[in-house]
């Protein structure tokens, strides 16, 4: 059996839209499993619910309904020792300019959590500052810079090597990549892989870029509208996608080729999602899919294993 250390059934999270029974459905309904040691990505376009998920793993988000396990333990039971919760799960935020306090240095950015949860005396965080610098590729020249001084890349790296001070096995990194420049991308992606391997982490790679995605992640979920619609491996899903929906994200993927970009045909969706006020019945996403007919508008579909190799909620499909 799989070893998955985060396990997310049935999670739903709503927010009141100041209408009277019409709740903001973010998530509704969304399963994911992640095995241990896996680079796993969950992608959709903006607004399909992915960062609401990924805040509610960390028990920042209250859930309205559902179940989050972590390494086999609910997540409520966590909430009873956060501390004991950081030290397994840490989050990378989107934008390390704002997660990182302007009035804090380096150094204080990084010895914060240590001292927070006691760790050893100043010599010994000290060391341990030293190191974390050190696994991000920063000079020790930084530490006493403030974050208006250091570059976009710097900057992610200084707020990878804080969510890394705890030495958890777990990070949720939510669109990490994409305030950087594409050439800054790269290298952090490097390091995310380096990482990996050296650390033993599990990665949630929270993402609307498959290009970086393919790169970097062996597994992926692809949200809609609150939903999984697919999930399996990244190969399977790029070679052989089972979903429509997943099928028009890939074909928006660009090609290095340019005899492959020109040959290749982009599926444009039409229209706009549909408001999470008022999700459609049925498959949500048949208002904006070519293949949809009478049983998409009148029953939802359910994740089912495909030829392809992936499982995916699709009545078309096999």
């Amino acid at each position: 059996m799989p070893d998955y250390v985060i396990e997310v059934h049935d999670l739903a999270v709503h927010f009141s839209s100041g209408r009277r029974n019409q709740p903001v459905r973010a998530v509704d309904g969304f399963n994911l499993a992640v095995e241990a040691g896996a680079s796993h990505a969950v992608v959709g376009e903006s607004g399909c619910g992915k960062t609401t998920m990924a805040r509610a793993i960390l028990g920042l988000q209250p859930l309205t309904a559902g179940e989050i396990r972590i390494r086999g333990r609910n997540l409520s039971e966590w909430m009873n020792d956060r501390k004991a919760l950081a030290r397994e799960i840490q989050f990378v935020f989107q934008n390390p300019l704002g997660a990182l306090s302007r009035r804090q240095t380096v150094e204080q950015s990084l010895e914060e959590p240590l001292l927070i949860h006691r760790t050893g005396e100043r010599d010994v965080r000290r060391k341990r500052i030293l190191d974390l610098m050190d696994l991000v590729g920063l000079a020790p020249t930084l530490l006493d810079r403030l974050p208006r001084s250091l570059s976009g890349g710097q900057r992610q790296r200084v707020a990878i090597a804080r969510a890394l001070a705890l030495d958890p096995k777990i990070l949720v990194c939510d669109e990490p990549l994409s305030a950087l420049d594409v050439s800054i991308q790269a290298q952090i992606v490097k390091l995310f892989s380096d990482l990996q391997r050296a650390l033993g982490l599990t990665i949630i790679m929270i993402s609307h870029d498959l290009a970086v995605v393919r790169q970097m992640c062996t597994s992926v979920t692809v949200m809609y509208l609150g939903k999984a619609v697919e999930a399996g491996s990244i190969r399977s899903l790029f070679d052989q996608p089972a979903h429509p929906y997943s099928e028009a994200l890939i074909s928006a993927v660009p090609s290095p080729d340019p005899t492959v970009e020109a040959a290749r045909e982009r599926i444009v969706l039409k229209g706009d999602p549909p408001s999470p006020i008022a999700p459609p019945s049925g498959c949500r996403f048949h208002t904006r899919c070519i293949k949809a007919n009478s049983i998409c508008r009148a029953s939802e579909p359910t994740m089912v294993g495909k030829s392809s190799g992936t499982h995916a909620a699709c009545h078309m499909v096999d």
